[in-house]
């Protein structure tokens, strides 16, 4: 199975993700880390941006400013828009091609997609796994990981469609707000009924 694992920003959906995989004895992919892979210097999404976008987002050494952008693209939603519609594309062509693979070597494969429902790539999966955490939970998240104000975390949370809704969309819904033993109980079930099916 290709597995989709999404949710909200700061509900800790690497940490479901990776846990999943090695559950089940998957391949597991980030579409951010694919992201990140392809605004290196000379990767497609760098040229795009090079193309496209100021000079003022790039560092002396012709690197990415990617603190620089991160913080434009949350306070400009046309700059954020201009900036999806180069890079998603390039991200999804990516990982179709994991799924493609790994459907080949009859594989699973569990791949992280923050905005797959906001892209609606939903299709492209076989299952998706939403990731919930309460709003105050994600806030603390994103606040400690990325040593943000509460005013710049909520931010990040407006920019995606809301947690709840995102549950509605999921196969599987993990509650990640409590403590991590606590989400790894839930993905046991879910691979023994996963085992069930089988």
């Amino acid at each position: 199975m290709n597995i989709a694992v999404t949710g909200g920003i700061g509900a800790g959906k690497s940490f479901v993700a990776e846990s999943l995989a090695k559950m089940i004895g998957a391949k597991n992919i980030s579409a951010d880390l694919v992201c990140r892979d392809l605004l290196e210097i000379g990767e497609p999404g760098y040229k795009e941006i090079r193309k496209h976008f100021s000079a003022d987002f790039f560092l002396v050494d012709g690197q990415l400013n990617r603190s620089l952008l991160r913080k434009a693209i949350f306070s400009n939603d046309s700059l954020r828009s201009q900036l999806d519609a180069l890079l998603h594309p390039l991200v999804r062509e990516e990982l179709l091609f994991y799924c493609k693979e790994a459907k080949k070597k009859n594989r699973n494969l569990v791949v992280e997609v923050p905005l797959l429902l906001e892209k609606g790539w939903q299709g492209d999966f076989d299952a998706i796994l939403v990731v919930y955490a309460d709003e105050k939970t994600c806030l603390k998240r994103i606040m400690d990981r990325d040593m943000v104000s509460v005013d710049d975390a909520r931010a990040s949370i407006a920019c995606q469609m809301p947690l709840p809704d995102k549950c509605e969309f999921g196969d599987w819904v993990i509650d990640n707000s409590g403590s991590y033993d606590h989400s790894l109980k839930q993905l046991e079930q879910l691979v023994e009924e996963l085992g069930a099916e089988r």
